[in-house]
């Protein structure tokens, strides 16, 4: 489900295109902390599974890579589950910023992550047709929310957007 976040800002001085540009900085901040590994509490996600799985060669998000060829050859089979699924498959090597468990294989789900609406009084994001299934990743994992530290980004945005308002306003007088 796309999350609603509702703001307590005098409409007068604040607008809908005011919220736009809030809801966009609290995107980069989730998948910023998201990169991080981080879940919306600022917590660690738990670790992606390593019970033993076979990848289907087709339909897979990511196209497989590593592990073994099943019998058949139309899956491949990963002894470390879906852990070492994901690591071979991205070959992302010791360069990576981003922690193990960062809620990306292909990149779909965070780039379908998306303001679905905003308004003076509050914003949605959440997720496009193309990565629904990301609803349940998030029951799994909760990243659709807000941080202790994303609230601060959020409150200081805000200041800063009040700030540049009120600054015009003072100059048209």
């Amino acid at each position: 489900m796309a999350r609603r976040f509702e703001l307590n800002i005098p409409s007068s001085i604040w607008t809908a295109k005011m919220t736009l540009r809030l809801a966009q900085d609290v995107l980069a901040s989730i998948k910023l902390r998201t990169s991080q590994g981080l879940d919306a509490n600022g917590k660690k996600f738990k670790p992606y599974s390593t019970t033993p799985l076979y990848v289907s060669k087709r339909g897979a998000r990511l196209k497989p890579k590593g592990g073994r060829p099943s019998r058949t050859g139309d899956s491949i089979f990963y002894e470390g589950g879906y852990s070492q699924y994901k690591e071979e498959s991205r070959r992302r090597g010791s360069s990576s910023d981003s922690a193990a468990v960062d809620l990306v294989l292909s990149g779909n789900m965070m780039n379908n992550l998306v303001v679905k609406s905003a308004t003076e009084k509050g914003f949605t994001i959440g997720l496009t047709e193309q990565a629904t299934y990301g609803y349940q990743v998030n029951f799994t994992r909760e990243f659709l929310g807000l941080s202790p530290q994303d609230v601060d980004v959020l409150v200081k945005a805000a200041e800063n957007e009040l700030r540049k308002q009120l600054e015009k306003k003072r100059g048209s007088r």
